[in-house]
């Protein structure tokens, strides 16, 4: 498969897809993680499962959390053809969500609730799933993100102070304008994404 053969039916985020993450964000995510052989993924946070589709060919065994069932079934028709991903429909701040996952994995990809305090329980909870072999690579998406509702930088600021650390910025740039469809914008401030380590 060509690198970036995944992403030719995939939306950009400027589209009517607000939801999903930019295509640079998944290319850099594709130039990042390809070769490192890496084993499982943990997604909290389907959506529409664009991201999962990139994941899913980066990694041998997807699992994603989506609270809504509707985008599930969404992202269950996008990533058709894919057989590694496990697909958990639930809150991904309730514990009886994640009964049933590995008790390691090496990557996960947090885009969920968006606020601080939110944000700080997702990373509590990746570090649950820290891999002592191979270390744990945490990526984020609206990291850049505007406003006080937002607040996904201030949290993964906390977290670097605390020990993480930052691999690579990912996606667009600060000063990059999402335009949607129906005429609203919303304009970075720092980057897209970032991707922390923990033991890599």
């Amino acid at each position: 498969m060509k690198k970036y053969e995944v992403l030719k039916n995939i939306p950009e985020k400027n589209l009517d897809n607000k939801g999903t993450t930019s295509l640079k964000w998944k290319k850099d995510v594709i130039d990042f993680f390809t070769g490192k052989n890496i084993d499982k993924c943990l997604e909290m946070g389907t959506h529409k499962g664009h991201s999962t589709r990139i994941l899913s060919e980066l990694f041998k065994e997807i699992y994603t959390i989506e609270y809504q069932p509707h985008l599930i079934d969404m992202a269950k028709e996008l990533c058709k053809d894919c057989n590694n991903i496990h697909y958990i429909c639930g809150d991904a701040y309730n514990d009886n969500t994640y009964l049933n996952l590995p008790n390691t994995f090496n990557v996960i990809v947090i885009d969920c609730v968006h606020t601080k305090e939110h944000v700080l329980a997702d990373i509590q909870r990746a570090l649950n799933y820290f891999n002592e072999e191979t270390g744990l690579y945490i990526v984020f998406d609206d990291y850049g993100h505007p406003g006080n509702t937002t607040q996904v930088k201030e949290a993964v600021d906390i977290a670097v102070n605390d020990g993480l650390k930052i691999e690579k910025y990912i996606g667009e740039e600060p000063g990059f304008t999402f335009t949607r469809n129906d005429g609203s914008s919303t304009t970075l401030i720092h980057r897209e994404g970032i991707i922390l380590s923990y033991g890599v």
